[in-house]
């Protein structure tokens, strides 16, 4: 099992991890663009997650855009192995602090955030009058001082 930088040819299967996964995919187009940021991969013969950050604001904030796991896979330390990782790489790029926004129906992924520091600073509320339908979102941060070791 190992975390490791996407390739072009690894596109196929992040498509359809985020298809099976995420409510607002992104093509082609997109990722092949993030492959110029930290773009990684979950995988041992196949793609089983993978991860997509940025580095952002005059370089010293980075942003998790996208975390998904193959649901046949999840519950296995993927998603952890892979925001270690990316932690990591923003920590070594000189990021001081790491944001991200989360659907708040999304328990297992706050948890995981929780467990590495990251903290709600807000909530996002994009649900209208006449929807029912809860489009509500958390915004977290996790300050990376250099003394920062929060590492599951």
């Amino acid at each position: 099992m190992t975390v490791r930088h996407a390739k072009k040819n690894d596109l196929e299967q992040v498509l359809e991890i985020e298809k099976l996964t995420l409510s607002d995919p992104w093509g082609y187009y997109n990722f092949q663009a993030a492959l110029e940021d930290v773009f990684l991969v979950f995988a041992e013969q196949d793609i089983s997650g993978f991860l997509v950050a940025v580095c952002c604001h005059r370089d010293i904030r980075g942003a998790i855009v996208k975390l998904a796991v193959h649901p046949e896979h999840r519950r296995q330390g993927i998603a952890t192995q892979l925001l270690k990782a990316a932690l990591e790489m923003l920590r070594n790029r000189g990021m001081l602090e790491v944001c991200l926004i989360v659907e708040i129906t999304r328990k297992p992924a706050i948890a995981l955030y929780e467990k590495f520091g990251f903290e709600i600073t807000r909530t996002i509320n994009m649900s209208y009058e006449d929807d029912m339908s809860d489009d509500s979102f958390y915004e977290m941060k996790l300050n990376l001082s250099p003394d920062w070791t929060r590492l599951p």
